[in-house]
């Protein structure tokens, strides 16, 4: 009897071309035996980050596809969340939450009230982890292609680079009415404490309220993105 298709243990390989066996990482064969338990002649779900998802059977450290499938759990949206960086770890949980709920890409970029600051090593280093992230969070909600990511300097440099995104703001009597029109949106998110004067400024008439509530900034972008995305596929 076959294992419904959303119960299979997923794994991502981009790029994998799976019209043949093909060879897992030692990570993954690991994750596979000692966390989830699977023995030899297991079904396992092999994401290659096309949008599909191959049935296969898991044996030794090889994948055997069995069937193709095209599962439809992708938004109709591509929706970009900009975070400026928060201090600690909210950032991971910003990534997952968000990818979860189904964001396609992150921007990160340092606002004028932002206390972190990335080097160039610690760029690289913040964005290994926040992909492994993000790809343990699309194992986990049945998404078959990962989000991208992009650091850019400032909000200047975002509003430049999406010239029609929205940005969360506090700014009394703003609207509070959320839309992305068509297929690409982007969603702005500033700092704990707020934009200063001169992002404000830049942001001009693109800012919006989500409403009389004031959320924490490692709960705004999902809950924008959660009003944007959580609704039945093809609606």
């Amino acid at each position: 009897m076959k294992i419904p298709v959303r119960a299979l243990p997923r794994l991502f390989l981009p790029g994998a071309d799976l019209t043949e066996p093909v060879e897992i990482p030692k990570e993954e064969v690991d994750k596979l035996r000692k966390v989830l338990r699977l023995g030899a002649g297991s079904e396992i779900g092999v994401l290659p980050n096309d949008g599909t998802l191959v049935r296969c059977e898991f044996r030794g450290h090889m994948a055997i596809p069995l069937e193709v499938i095209q599962p439809n759990t992708e938004p109709d949206l591509h929706l970009t969340v900009a975070q400026a960086l928060p201090k600690g770890d909210k950032l991971d949980e910003i990534i997952r939450s968000c990818t979860e709920i189904g964001v396609s890409k992150f921007i990160l970029f340092a606002s004028e009230r932002t206390v972190v600051r990335w080097d160039e090593k610690k760029t690289s280093d913040r964005l290994r982890r926040l992909s492994v992230i993000a790809r343990e969070a699309c194992e986990i909600s049945f998404r078959t292609r990962l989000p991208e990511f992009e650091v850019l300097s400032d909000l200047k440099a975002v509003l430049k680079a999406v010239p029609d995104a929205i940005v969360l703001s506090e700014v009394e009597g703003i609207q509070t009415a959320i839309a992305a029109p068509g297929t690409q949106g982007c969603i702005v998110v500033g700092p704990e404490g707020g934009w200063a004067k001169e992002e404000l400024v830049a942001i001009g008439n693109r800012g919006i309220s989500l409403g009389p509530r004031v959320l924490r900034v490692d709960h705004a972008a999902a809950a924008a993105a959660a009003m944007l995305l959580l609704k039945p596929i093809g609606s």
